[in-house]
């Protein structure tokens, strides 16, 4: 394992810059566009140094292959590469100028600028909050709904919203797990069999 590892983007310009490897270079270095050769394993006179030296490097660098001692697997190193450049935040493929075709196959990748890059606050915030909601409909499911007045009803947390509701109450106070609740409230939880969807009410 190297002593010291650079992260993906600066050991990419690193090597851009050092131009070393043909193929590799940069297309506009003002916008941070560049180009990857990306010629496919089973072409005819596909060459390991000279068609898989950046994904070598790369498994070199994260300690992935050690020159000498493990056997060269160039399918491993690009697909390691491959997923590493896929989970960067701040680099995208322009797929509409890649070629991923033919003898001179490569393709073209955007670094994109910290003003541009995805908050990645939200991001979380928002897969949490699809999370939250998915596992509720999950453990809404599989609980049993009690019966009140011959009708469908569900904890005092819930509601659902339905094609009908029925009017007739009886004009005493129900009892529902414990919990006292008036007409209007229970108006508002009898539903009929057919339902359509829930919303968990706003405390």
């Amino acid at each position: 394992m190297p002593v010291e590892r650079m992260r993906m983007r600066p050991w990419l310009e690193e090597q851009i810059n050092a131009d070393r490897i043909p193929g590799l270079k940069w297309i506009n270095k003002e916008k941070k566009i560049f180009q990857i050769p990306w010629m496919h394993a089973a072409r005819h006179g596909w060459d390991v140094d000279k068609d898989a030296p950046l994904f070598r490097n790369w498994a070199i660098h994260t300690g992935k292959y050690q020159p000498g001692i493990d056997k060269p697997d160039p399918k491993t190193w690009k697909a390691n590469f491959r997923c590493a450049m896929n989970s960067l935040p701040d680099i995208e493929e322009v797929k509409d100028k890649s070629m991923k075709k033919g003898n001179n196959a490569f393709r073209v990748y955007r670094m994109i600028p910290l003003a541009e890059r995805p908050s990645k606050r939200g991001k979380r915030a928002k897969a949490e909050k699809e999370e939250r909601i998915k596992q509720e409909k999950e453990e809404l499911g599989q609980r049993p709904l009690p019966l009140l007045n011959g009708a469908y009803t569900l904890p005092p947390q819930y509601a659902f919203i339905c094609s009908t509701l029925r009017p007739e109450v009886d004009s005493t106070v129900n009892i529902v797990d414990g919990t006292a609740y008036n007409n209007s409230m229970v108006e508002e939880m009898i539903v009929s069999p057919t339902l359509l969807m829930f919303v968990k009410l706003l405390k």
